[in-house]
């Protein structure tokens, strides 16, 4: 276990290892399912900032650790589903970074709050 991961982020990169090794078995589309809650779960707790290695770096190793044979021989699809989950794991870090747009002005909450009464 790397010391300075929380168990939040120790917990979200083991079952996105294992919803990879399902996937590469062929045992469902759990990984579809549940991806996007991890990788947020990832992007809120900090994981870019406390690791020294991306999150398809440690999915790819924690995926060889458990079921290592099949990745061994499928790591073209290996490698393609943990660029998925980088290119999913990028969207949902543009989106959590935005800020809402100053463009328009602040709008009255309530009626009443909106005239003089």
């Amino acid at each position: 276990m790397n010391q300075e991961l929380n168990p939040q982020i120790e917990q979200a990169l083991d079952e996105l290892a294992e919803l990879v090794c399902q996937s590469l078995q062929s045992e469902g589309e759990m990984l579809v399912e549940r991806q996007d809650a991890l990788l947020k779960t990832l992007v809120m707790s900090g994981h870019t900032w406390k690791s020294e290695r991306t999150v398809v770096e440690e999915v790819e190793r924690r995926v060889k650790d458990r079921c290592g044979e099949q990745a061994m021989h499928r790591g073209g699809a290996l490698t393609a589903l943990t660029a998925r989950l980088g290119e999913k794991l990028q969207s949902i870090q543009r989106w959590e970074s935005k800020s809402p747009s100053d463009d328009h002005a602040s709008k009255p909450a309530n009626i009443s709050s909106a005239t003089d009464a």
